[in-house]
Formats: structure tokens, sequence, C-alpha cells
């Protein structure tokens, strides 16, 4: 073949090549975003999410950082105290930037949703071509329509997930955190491929990015980072040195300009101790975790089985090392006994579409070239079985087994319950749908909470801006979350903060059960007090200083407990009711 015709056959297969990904991540991108658009804001969602809604109005209303750097000294550190929420600032003040635009209402949820919707569906996107880089850093075998295909049917395995519906439209860090790693990791790929001191700056400050949008998840990029070191030597491309330096010497500056500023609050020592102290606040049971684990990787693991059994491939070995590296500190943590939720391992994403493209890249050329169809027929039926067997059956049947009859030391793995109360809790209502497959989240990753419901009765409480209390039930079990989810969703839709208020919050909000109503006096900037112990003393007090007094009902839980006083209802929608104490004339 002639130099002429050769490269007339290399630019073609080079405009077929574009071609064929354009297609691809076009498609992936419109199914990331829209497969999952039934979704209405806060509904499937974490209980964490109203909290990070109710922040952002204080994000959008106040100077936040200014707050925290005042108070970074009065903070008490650890999870259990408000210093969780600086540990999301960056993920916070997107979503306060979203309140400032929009106002507390229900558009701005909705643009959260989406634009949190856009950032999964680039983050997906991004995946594919870190796989493309990693396939010319390699020189592994040319991209062709085979190889874009099976990369196609990962991405696309991923979206039907229900990790990822996890994740896509929900106001948790997990989305802006998983769009950064990957540009981060996008980035510093360009900056070894280009030998650009430039782009690896810029990696550098993506990676300090992620650190201040969620503290945690930028374990995953460094261990990305470490790897580039690590390759680069092996591979002797040691002209990239300068590239890759810049972004650790970067990102270093920025973490430590962070970590003056604000000290102690992300200071090294103290996030080693906020580690420790989670496993302790958040006890979990390993079995449970580990599966927590799987769920996260979700039908990602088909194609990803298949892709490691050719880990003779140099980019095979690589994603092996990088998927090993960023789960162990996850598995150590379930094997201790800390519960991990599969929110939190949302970046094996990265790792795990690079072995199920490859995977399904061999499985489509088996089926092409090779007219072998039956692996390609167990693979889909698999991934069929995963999706339409119901989450049920988990909850009905291998439940019931392992209650029954497996021993005591294995029961103790499987169930949390045991470990509290010492006995195996029957499974939730909420557990056994049908419409779940059987890699699905458990009830707590699946709140629905009405916000338009929330709206109108925040509304009804701030409408007069007068001092007032609100008694609401306080119930121990797995629903309490819901309940003091709306709490916060009643104060975002509630009045403005004034731009000078300073309002770091020092500790959680209603996390000392014994506090009595009036241990909190309404404010001009909380005008409302939100409590669950009423005593008669506390009864005497509101009675006497004219203060409004409201109990809120809600259809399934007792009312809150109070003396013993007739109520009349001011305020009802269903399931929730608004009282006052009957002949009382303190009420709006």
């Amino acid at each position: 073949m002639s130099f002429v015709s050769r490269l007339y056959s290399f630019e073609l297969f080079s405009v077929r090549s574009s071609i064929y990904s354009f297609i691809v991540l076009l498609t992936v991108f419109i199914a990331a975003l829209f497969f999952h658009h039934d979704l209405a804001p806060l509904e499937e969602t974490h209980w964490d999410a109203p909290i990070y809604v109710q922040l952002s109005k204080r994000a959008a209303e106040t100077n936040l950082l200014a707050g925290y750097h005042q108070h970074a000294q009065e903070i008490p550190l650890g999870p259990e105290n408000a210093h969780w929420y600086f540990t999301r600032i960056g993920h916070i003040l997107i979503l306060g930037e979203v309140t400032r635009l929009f106002g507390s209402t229900e558009t701005a949820l909705v643009v959260m949703q989406w634009l949190y919707r856009i950032f999964m569906a680039i983050g997906v996107v991004l995946c594919i071509l870190i796989a493309s880089k990693l396939m010319n850093l390699f020189k592994s075998e040319e991209q062709d329509r085979l190889w874009w295909g099976g990369y196609l049917v990962a991405g696309v395995t991923y979206v039907l997930s229900d990790s990822y519906r996890g994740l896509q439209g929900h106001l948790l860090s997990e989305p802006p955190a998983f769009l950064v790693l990957s540009v981060f990791t996008y980035l510093l790929l360009i900056a070894f491929e280009k030998r650009s001191p430039v782009v690896g700056a810029l990696a550098g400050f993506f990676l300090f990015l992620l650190f201040f949008v969620r503290v945690d998840a930028v374990l995953p990029g460094v261990v990305f980072f470490l790897m580039i070191i690590g390759l680069l030597f092996f591979i002797r491309k040691f002209d990239a040195l300068l590239s890759i330096s810049a972004t650790g010497i970067v990102a270093l500056l920025f973490y430590l300009l962070y970590a003056w500023w604000f000290s102690p609050l992300v200071n090294p020592e103290i996030l080693l101790n906020y580690s420790a102290a989670s496993k302790e606040l958040f006890p979990g049971v390993p079995l449970k975790s580990l599966f927590a684990i799987v769920i996260a990787g979700g039908l990602l693991w088909v194609g990803g089985v298949v892709g490691i059994s050719l880990w003779r491939k140099p980019i095979v070995k690589f994603a092996l090392i990088w998927l090993g590296l960023v789960l162990l500190p996850m598995v150590i943590d379930s094997l201790n006994g800390r519960a991990v939720q599969a929110r939190m391992v949302f970046f094996i994403a990265l790792p795990l579409i690079i072995l199920a493209g490859e995977g399904w890249c061999v499985l489509l050329r088996c089926l092409v070239l090779q007219r072998r169809v039956f692996p390609f027929i167990v693979a889909a039926s698999l991934v069929g079985a995963l999706i339409l067997v119901p989450y049920s059956f988990l909850m009905r049947d291998i439940r019931f087994i392992a209650a029954n009859y497996l021993p005591a030391e294995i029961q103790r793995n499987l169930f949390i319950s045991l470990t509290k109360k010492g006995e195996i809790r029957s499974a939730s209502q909420l557990d056994k749908d049908p419409k779940l497959g059987l890699l699905a989240r458990p009830v707590y990753e699946r709140w629905t909470l009405e916000y338009g419901k929330a709206r109108r009765i925040g509304e009804y409480l701030y409408k007069s801006e007068q001092p007032a209390y609100l008694l609401w039930p306080r119930t121990s079990g797995v629903y309490q979350h819901s309940l003091q989810s709306y709490i916060g969703l009643f104060r975002y839709f509630g009045k403005n903060y004034p731009l000078s208020a300073d309002i770091v919050l020092l500790r959680l909000p209603n996390t000392i059960e014994t506090d009595s109503c009036t241990a909190q006096r309404p404010t001009n900037l909380e005008p409302i007090v939100f409590c669950s112990n009423l005593s008669i003393s506390d009864l005497e007090f509101i009675s006497r200083n004219k203060i409004s007094l409201y109990i809120l009902g809600v259809e399934g839980y007792p009312l809150p407990e109070m003396p013993n006083e007739k109520l009349r209802t001011i305020f009802s929608l269903s399931p929730f009711a608004l009282y006052e104490i009957e002949g009382s004339t303190l009420g709006i």
C-alpha cells in the first residue's frame, strides 16, 4: 500500500472514529440527563438533602464563609456537630447560589435538581473520555465502532442503575464531587499527554476544588494523582514531570491557604480524628456495608467482571489497581463496623466504567466478529435479572432465612438492629417496593418529601413574622429523619435572613432531646423555635409572654407530649395539621 493510500485510510478511520465518539457521547449524555426525569425534587432522596436545602438559604442570604472564618475556633469539631456542614461547604455554596438567584421557592428546588442532573451527565461522559485518553496513553487497540459501542453499553448500564438514580438530580454533595473528580482526572491526563504545566496547574485547582466541595472526596483524586506519578516513572516519561508537579504544587498551595484561613476546621489532624469519630457515630454491620459498595457499582459490575478477565491489558490493569486503591478505605471501614452508604462510594464509577467498557467491548466483538451470541445473551440476561427481580425478594426470603437459620455470629454481621437492641428488626414496608431491582438503595437513601406542602406550611408559619414556638413529634425509629427534614423545609420557605446576620451553626439543630422548648427564645433572626419537649413551666412562660404556640400533628404519628390541654385545628394539609390550645388567643 502506498503512503498516500495509508494516509487516506488513517484519515478515514479518524473521521469515522470521531463520528462514533460523538454519537456515543451524545447518546450517553442524553440518557444520563433524562432517563430518571420522572423524579421530582426531594423524591427518593437521602435524608441529608433537605438539610443542604435549608443551609443553601443561609449561604444565599448571608456571608457564610466570613461567618465560618470568624467562628472557626468556636465550632465543636467532629461529625456529630455543625463542623460536618463545613466539610461540604462548596456544595452548600452551589445550592446557595441557586437560592440567591431564584429565592426560597419551589422553582429554586427544580433548578437545583436539573443543575445536579447536568453535573452527573457530564461526569459520566467524562468517564468515557478518560477511558479514551488512557487508551491513547497505553497505545492499546484502535478505538473503532465496537470499542465505542462497548462504552456506550457501559455508560447506559450505569445510568440504568439505582445507584445512579440516587445521585442524578439529588441535592447531595456527591453529584458536584463526581463532576469535579471527573474534570480533575481528565485534565491531569491531558497535562500528562500534552506535557503542559498550565493544564497541570488547572488540574491542581480542581483537585483542591474537590476538597472544597466534599472533603473526603479528595482521597480518590489523590489516589489517581499518585498513580499517574507512579506511571510516569514506570514508563519513564520524565518530560511530563513538570506538568504533574504543577498539579501537586497548585493543589497544596490552595489547601494551605484554605487551612490557614479556616484553621482548625480542615487541619490534617482534625480530619483524621473526624474520620475516626465517624466510625463511632455511624455504626454498621460488615456485610450490609459491603453490599452497599456493590449497590454503588450497580449494573457496571456485569461488564466489569468480564473486563477483569482481561487483566493482562494495560488499561485494565490500571483500572483494577485504581479500583482496588479507592475501595480499600471503604472496605476497611466496612469490616471495622462503620455504616457505609451506597452514595458515599460514588467514585468507583470512574474505574468501573473502564472495566465495564472493556468487558462489553469484548462481548460485542464476540457477537459481531465471531458470531458468538451466547456470552452476550448471558451478560444481557444478567443485567435484565438485576433490574427486574424485585428487591423485596431479598427482604422477604433471604432475610427470613438469615434470621431463622444462620448462626448468631453471622447474623451480627447482617443486622444492625442486633447491635443496637439485641433483636432483629422486621423489614420496613418501604423495603418491599416491587419496582426496585436487586441492587436498590436501602430505605434511608430513598426518602420522599412533599416540598409543596412544606412550602405552604412554612409560608403560613412565617407570614406575620411574630415570635412563636412549634412543638413537633420527636419519635424514635427510621422515620424520624423524615419529620426532621420537614422542619428544615419549613424554615427554608420562611422569612429571609438579614444580610448582616451571624448565623453560623455551632452545633447540629434538634440533637439534644432533653432541651426544653424555652431553652431557646424566639428572635428577630429566628422568630419560630422548633422543639419537642414542652413542660408546664414552658407553657406558663409562653402564655405569660404572649408568644404563639403551635402543635404539629402528622397522620400516623402520636401528638407531641405536652401538658393535658384541649387542642383545636387552625391549619390542615394532609398529612399535616397545625393545632393551638383551645381558648388561646395567641395564635395568628
